[in-house]
């Protein structure tokens, strides 16, 4: 399963053109990702026939959020619903950078019927292999965007085997600095069949760039004629 980040209805029909399997919609691509507008996400789910997740965050502050965020989250998340998105990208943290079961237990209530994926927000926890067990507890959640945690890359590939492990029924989508230099060795190695990537699709592997559809093409290629 390959997903291309998306900002713009020009790059989800690119993306979709590229032979890519799933759209992760985001606005503000340099702070990681917050909500996209009402009428973007309407836009793109009306112009693709591929999936869109829209990423659900109200901010780039802390993953700690309070009642009036959660409040905005839940809206968010029912507007998204309405217009027929696939799913949505989300996560939250305690103060103590643990994953917030009060707040994800509140969001999950509105996600009935949607995909869910747990972003990034799990590598800020302290052992990200033992937060992917935890969420194995939620039927809802159906995937965990993971880079493993932080620091050496050799054992950021080892933590990501080991959260494989851990996740239950949920899998695991690796993504943050994969590129077509290095997808085929990672993918030896863990073995997910779950990629999302970013700048490596896109034009000089700016985050503020369009989506290069030569390149896009050429890594779903690559992956799909070499890993699957």
């Amino acid at each position: 399963m390959i997903e291309y980040i998306a900002t713009t209805i020009e790059d989800a029909i690119l993306i979709e053109q590229s032979g890519a399997d799933r759209i992760e919609l985001v606005s503000a691509l340099t702070e990681g990702g917050l909500t996209p507008s009402y009428a973007l996400i309407e836009e793109a789910v009306n112009r693709v026939n591929i999936p869109v997740n829209i990423m659900v965050r109200p901010h780039s502050q802390s993953f700690d959020y309070s009642m009036e965020d959660i409040l905005v989250m839940k809206r968010d998340i029912q507007m998204i619903k309405s217009i027929g998105a696939n799913g949505v990208v989300l996560g939250a943290l305690t103060e103590e950078n643990e994953i917030c079961r009060h707040t994800l237990e509140e969001l999950l209530v509105e996600c009935k019927g949607l995909d869910v994926t747990f972003h990034r927000a799990i590598d800020e926890t302290a052992n990200p292999s033992q937060s992917a067990h935890l969420l194995s507890e939620y039927k809802e959640v159906t995937s965990i965007l993971t880079s493993g945690g932080h620091g050496d890359f050799s054992e950021r590939l080892k933590v990501i085997s080991e959260m494989k492990k851990m996740s239950g029924h949920i899998d695991i989508l690796v993504g943050g600095g994969l590129n077509k230099g290095n997808i085929l060795s990672i993918h030896s190695r863990v073995e997910t069949g779950h990629y999302h990537f970013g700048t490596a699709v896109r034009k000089n592997n700016s985050s503020v760039a369009g989506i290069d559809l030569q390149a896009a093409k050429e890594l779903s290629r690559m992956l799909k004629g070499n890993v699957y």
